[in-house]
């Protein structure tokens, strides 16, 4: 974690996920899934002390930098089932399988109990075919890492370390050795003061100096960062790294999209899998993306136009998602005062029909409250569809 790429990319996903809401849902036998209001304890509070964004945070941590997380199962219902579950640090686990049933155990840390699954909630990252642990990114980019430390060292070392000089005294003149001790002495005491500095018996001072482009330590270190950002599968531009990357995105939404695909479902995948056994019945977890793909005033009313359009959802249930209160009797009159002629926000860049000729004549009330009985007028050269 001392080395800033990994503590970006790590921090990225981390973060990216743990803002996520994980939710319970339950799957009724017509086949829908429906959303069980309030969450179990083991969302609402998987842990003593711990809100259920910091267990996911902790979780993704632990998962990123040792390829598995642990967590041992504190509290049941009355069913059973986890009711609170205590991450363990991944350095303090150890797991045995046995060879003959398969069966695999856990111990933690000094506790002599060698654990079983029942006892043991485990989430594995990326595996080998019949691997019973999670694959270390930090160890297979130990070398990579190493590279990016030790680059970071020696510059340290040659910027700051006494043992290289700062400068060298050149004369065109024989100096013993008690001479050169003498002037050694009181140059370094001018400039520890300094005072102006003045030389004689032809002494030249030449301070030494290095261009950060010729010693190649920033071009090692942003090369080290594009390789770390390959273990991680993050975009190098996204922690600031160089990235050889020539695609562009047409905007923030775009880019959430392509970072939610390929950088973080494969970790939201692996996280709802490993508590699908938590839940009882036919309940479930799963991530709300929604989170992640949040879309601007202009974009997200489109939707719901097209939403309500289409007969997906009704305007009550759209009011419901903007945290408004269902329309009283006022409210509704006072729509209907609105012409439908007018031309609603992304109405016609998704196809939705505010006003057609058909539907004045059908609703001549409703599409001219002003004048009740007759249809509204399509004011000449609109576009109907508009």
């Amino acid at each position: 974690m001392a080395v800033p790429t990994v503590w970006a990319c790590v921090g990225l996903l981390a973060n990216s996920v743990s803002m996520l809401p994980l939710e319970a849902f339950k799957t009724r036998p017509d086949g829908i899934s429906m959303k069980l209001i309030p969450d179990p304890d083991l969302l609402s509070r998987p842990s003593v002390g711990v809100t259920q964004s910091e267990w996911v945070h902790q979780v993704m941590v632990s998962l990123l930098l040792r390829g598995n997380a642990y967590g041992k199962i504190i509290t049941r219902d009355a069913l059973g089932y986890p009711k609170s579950i205590m991450l363990v640090n991944p350095d303090q686990v150890q797991v045995h399988q046995d060879q003959k049933t398969f069966e695999v155990t856990y111990k933690l840390g000094q506790d002599p109990t060698w654990y079983t699954t029942q006892d043991i909630w485990h989430c594995k990252g990326m595996t080998m075919p019949g691997g019973f642990v999670g694959l270390s990114p930090v160890a297979y980019a130990a070398s990579t890492i190493g590279v990016d430390v030790g680059a970071r060292s020696f510059a340290d070392n040659f910027f700051s370390d006494t043992q290289i000089p700062k400068a060298v005294l050149e004369s065109d003149q024989q100096i013993d050795q008690t001479q050169a001790l003498t002037i050694k002495d009181r140059v370094k005491a001018s400039m520890q003061n300094r005072d102006p500095m003045v030389l004689g018996a032809g002494l030249k001072f030449v301070p030494l100096s290095i261009k950060p482009e010729e010693s190649q330590f920033l071009q090692t270190q942003q090369f080290s960062a594009s390789q770390i950002c390959k273990f991680f599968n993050v975009p190098p531009e996204m922690v600031g790294a160089e990235s050889s990357n020539s695609m562009t995105y047409a905007n923030v939404e775009q880019r959430s999209i392509d970072f939610l695909t390929y950088c973080v479902s494969f970790w939201l995948k692996r996280i709802e899998d490993s508590m699908f056994g938590l839940m009882p019945g036919t309940s479930f977890v799963r991530f709300d993306v929604a989170a992640l793909l949040r879309t601007d005033a202009e974009t997200t009313a489109a939707v719901h136009i097209q939403q309500i359009a289409a007969k997906v959802k009704t305007p009550t249930e759209v009011r419901a998602e903007m945290n408004l209160l269902p329309m009283t009797e006022e409210q509704k009159k006072e729509v209907n005062l609105v012409p439908l002629i007018t031309n609603v926000i992304g109405g016609s860049k998704l196809g939705v029909k505010v006003n057609t000729s058909v539907e004045a004549a059908q609703n001549p009330t409703d599409a001219n409250p002003g004048n009740p009985g007759k249809p509204a007028k399509v004011p000449k050269g609109s576009d109907q569809n508009s």
